[in-house]
């Protein structure tokens, strides 16, 4: 069993966390998009938390959303439990061809801290 007082003492990701266990299917984001991306096309990037789905009540709750493309921030979503959905839909635009980068999303859950999830992306 985790210590959950652990969780909030580090960024939780794939590689340090037991990939199986039902807390990090629950907590890591999950970024959907297509994994080429042609320059200055908008593509709707979208941000779900877990799979399941994260609980959203008031006890256990998303309360924000940060979006990045490798260290460069691009926003940041904040969350109510109950009323609303901690999922986003990002519309993004990259001006650069022949980029290598990833994509990064990072969450923090009121009861387990921070969770980053990533997808790699490729620009032509």
């Amino acid at each position: 069993m985790t210590d959950e007082r652990a969780l909030f003492c580090k960024l939780n990701t794939l590689e340090n966390s037991d990939k199986d266990s039902p807390m990090t299917k629950k907590h890591i984001p999950v970024i959907t998009v297509p994994p080429v991306l042609k320059t200055g096309e908008f593509y709707d990037v979208k941000i779900t938390v877990g799979k399941p789905e994260h609980p959203n009540e008031n006890e256990h709750f998303i309360q924000w959303i940060e979006f990045y493309i490798g260290s460069v921030y691009l926003g940041r979503f904040d969350f109510a439990p109950v009323m609303t959905k901690p999922q986003v839909t990002v519309p993004l635009k990259l001006n650069h061809s022949g980029l290598d980068s990833t994509l990064r999303a990072v969450i923090r859950c009121n009861r387990h801290g921070l969770w980053e999830g990533t997808a790699p992306i490729k620009t032509e």
